[in-house]
């Protein structure tokens, strides 16, 4: 029985000893590679911050503004100025939440600091709301609008 005992423990040393004469990766070469694996994070990081800050900025700087309205003989005239530092193509109107999709406009791309007219159709109906809405939409998305009181 005592013999028994002695070839397992004899037969567990041999065990370990084959466990112990693996060689793990050196202290300097794994210090390397979580080096290389920060920095390869950090720059995939650094690309995603500049891609992403590149298009917001990119579209900050496209900007539309309402200068004024007018309505008559059934027309209403919205004048819409670039205040962008590009230019801007304008392509959609909407009045209370209505496409109104045959729109003139005067000027169209309309270039930084100009001025457009965009006219269309438009008589206020007996029983309309009072607060008029006016969207001008541009082909990249950039917009702007305008509640009116009281337009007759």
């Amino acid at each position: 029985m005592y013999a028994g005992f002695v070839t397992v423990n004899k037969t567990l040393e041999k065990r370990s000893l084959k466990l112990t004469k693996r060689k793990a990766v050196s202290p300097v070469l794994a210090t390397l590679m979580m080096i290389i694996v920060a920095v390869a994070a950090a720059l995939v990081t650094y690309a995603w911050v500049m891609g992403y800050t590149t298009f917001i900025t990119g579209k900050a700087s496209q900007g539309i503004m309402i200068q004024s309205v007018g309505h008559q003989a059934g027309n209403i005239e919205i004048y819409v100025q670039n205040v962008g530092d590009g230019t801007v193509t304008l392509s959609s109107l909407y009045i209370n939440n209505i496409l109104f999709t045959n729109s003139t406009i005067s000027k169209n791309p309309l270039p930084k600091t100009e001025t457009a007219t965009v006219t269309n159709l438009w008589k206020p109906w007996y029983g309309s709301p009072n607060t008029v809405k006016i969207k001008i939409v541009c082909a990249d998305g950039t917009f702007t609008e305008v509640s009116l009181n009281n337009i007759s």
